[in-house]
């Protein structure tokens, strides 16, 4: 069975700044409050060297189209190949 826990009367500022936290790693409140409580207690999952997904994170899905347009346009001659660059 999954523990429940249900905090009550949260000082303004910590839940304030829990929703920040959690807005800036794009994750639930719920998600965001287990995974402090587990850092804080020594408990957290150490990110590994090559856990690359967890460092990019808060860059996908920041272009607005605009700008993941120019920045395609700006990419194709990368998706070109030249045989004569092989030879």
């Amino acid at each position: 069975m999954t523990d429940v826990l249900t905090l009550h009367a949260i000082d303004p500022l910590l839940g304030r700044s829990l929703s920040a936290y959690a807005k800036r790693e794009r994750k639930s409140l719920n998600q965001s409050a287990k995974e402090l409580l587990a850092s804080a207690l020594g408990l957290a999952r150490r990110k590994h060297a090559t856990d690359h997904d967890a460092e990019l994170a808060p860059f996908f899905g920041c272009l607005d189209d605009k700008t993941w347009s120019s920045a395609k346009r700006a990419l194709e001659d990368f998706d070109r190949v030249d045989p004569e660059d092989w030879k």
